[in-house]
């Protein structure tokens, strides 16, 4: 596994060079290389390894040195997760269509979006909760967050004309899955709440530069920053694990296409998992089953029991939002495996004068090409056929497995990068161990996608979902009027 041996490698040759470091006489002093012996030394890449990690945006306005959650005697530490993110999207110019102040007022064509309190720590039993306070582990010594250069052999892109070539790219890949799920890696919880507000194209958006917020001192000095152009949710996801997700940075190949011409290309793997065996999970219609209710789950809820005393924070400093324990729309056990492009097919960030393209680009009907990324899907009639390599990713499978060197115990089995496929599944799933195909369950106790209320209200369970085999053929989003 080159991943591992070069990890492995790196560690080797960083020890040796702290080793000999100390082991040298004192009476020698530092000089400087040459540039000859400099581009005799190769590096592969810097090993990550967080540790008892936690964070979470609070405002300047806490309570103490330290976070709220530290602070002995606080009812609801989470009041004061106030730090914020700030974007403003702005459409396209409408003033030409406008035929009056009062019309223009009323084009709503500018945003602004307040993301507070991104936190990151252990996953708990609270769904309702943004922040638990605990620190967790990403990965291990033997398996780590890596940042590294490598290269992919023998690559064809865009047209049969291209060589196969070797093609260097800049890496960074999460810590790889394990086949057998024996790792704790279900164990971040991901929480943020957001103000969102439309806005019309004649208001200021302009930034306070020291604290990013409006330079207006209030609500009542900016007409458009209303509740009732406000969309104020909560976002918690609770047993999430990344691993198995990568980027890769490289330049394409030649191309006819302009934008695709030796541009910034990019082959994605985005896994966010909470569940390595969904199969097993069941629903009870009842408002009291809080086993259910505290699962992995992915959870946006948008009533707040206290709605605060501004329209949004970043205005004068006031308090989060206090959100109802129960209400929202429950996603439980997302497992969401995207591929967005590949070393075949890149995934490219190009332009066309001002405006901004981003594509997957057109699978091209050519052999050496399409062949590593379909796949073929073998019945009694067909048959097999090896010559197509395409896969699908999945919780439990994502390509090529790979099996780190060693003997009995101390080898283990990891997940592949290299499936062509994406697959998304939300409850209650099933799996065949043989062609990796899922299966949403039928029964009447599975469960997926659920719509609470706050109270007593009756809970609606709409049941398990999956999208299975998706490959995307060609994908371009284009910004305009830019």
């Amino acid at each position: 596994m080159t991943q591992f041996n070069h990890a492995k490698l790196f560690r080797q040759s960083c020890l040796a060079a702290a080793v000999s470091m100390f082991a040298v006489q004192s009476i020698f002093a530092l000089e400087n290389l040459s540039d000859a012996s400099l581009a005799e030394t190769t590096g592969e890449g810097i090993a990550l390894l967080p540790e008892n990690f936690k964070m979470v945006f609070q405002g300047p306005n806490d309570v103490s040195a330290s976070s709220s959650y530290n602070k002995a005697g606080l009812v609801d530490p989470s009041k004061y997760d106030t730090g914020f993110i700030r974007i403003i999207p702005v459409g396209e110019d409408y003033t030409k269509y406008a035929t009056s102040t009062e019309d223009l007022t009323k084009k709503r064509t500018k945003a602004d979006i307040f993301i507070y309190g991104l936190a990151l720590s252990e996953s708990d039993a609270n769904i309702n909760s943004r922040f638990s306070n605990k620190g967790f582990t990403w990965g291990s010594e033997a398996n780590p967050w890596l940042f590294r250069a490598g290269t992919a052999n023998s690559i064809k892109q865009f047209q049969a004309s291209n060589a196969n070539s070797d093609i260097s790219y800049l890496g960074i890949e999460a810590p790889l899955a394990r086949v057998d799920a024996s790792e704790a890696d279900n164990n971040i919880k991901l929480g943020l709440w957001l103000d969102a507000f439309s806005r019309s194209w004649n208001s200021n958006n302009k930034v306070d530069p020291i604290t990013g917020a409006p330079v207006t001192a209030n609500a009542a000095n900016d007409t458009d920053l209303l509740k009732d152009q406000r969309i104020r949710l909560q976002l918690v996801a609770n047993g999430l694990s990344l691993n198995g997700s990568q980027v890769r940075l490289f330049q394409t190949q030649a191309s006819n296409v302009a934008q695709q011409n030796k541009t910034l290309g990019m082959a994605t793997l985005l896994r966010l998992n909470t569940n390595d065996d969904p199969s097993k999970l069941v629903y009870a219609n009842t408002t009291t089953n809080k086993d259910l209710l505290n699962a992995k789950a992915l959870r946006i809820g948008t009533q707040a029991t206290n709605d605060g005393t501004a329209v949004t924070p970043a205005l004068d400093r006031s308090f989060a939002p206090i959100f109802d324990a129960n209400e929202g729309l429950y996603l439980y056990s997302p497992n969401i495996n995207l591929v967005l492009g590949n070393m075949y097919q890149p995934f490219i960030l190009g332009s066309e004068g001002k405006n901004i393209i981003l594509e997957v680009t057109r699978i091209p009907n050519v052999p050496e090409i399409y062949k590593q990324i379909y796949t073929y899907y073998a019945d009694v009639e067909k048959g097999t056929n090896t010559e197509y390599k395409g896969s699908t990713c999945n919780v439990a499978s994502c390509g090529t497995n790979i099996v780190t060197t060693g003997t009995g115990s101390s080898i283990v089995n990891y997940q592949g990068t290299n499936a062509t496929h994406s697959s998304i599944s939300i409850g209650s799933v099933t799996r065949d161990p043989v062609t990796n195909y899922l299966k949403a369950n039928t029964a009447l106790d599975s469960t997926g996608v659920v719509f609470r209320g706050s109270g007593t209200a009756a809970p609606v369970n709409l049941g398990s979902a999956v999208i299975d085999g998706v490959l995307i053929q060609h994908l371009k989003i284009k910004t305009t009027g830019l």
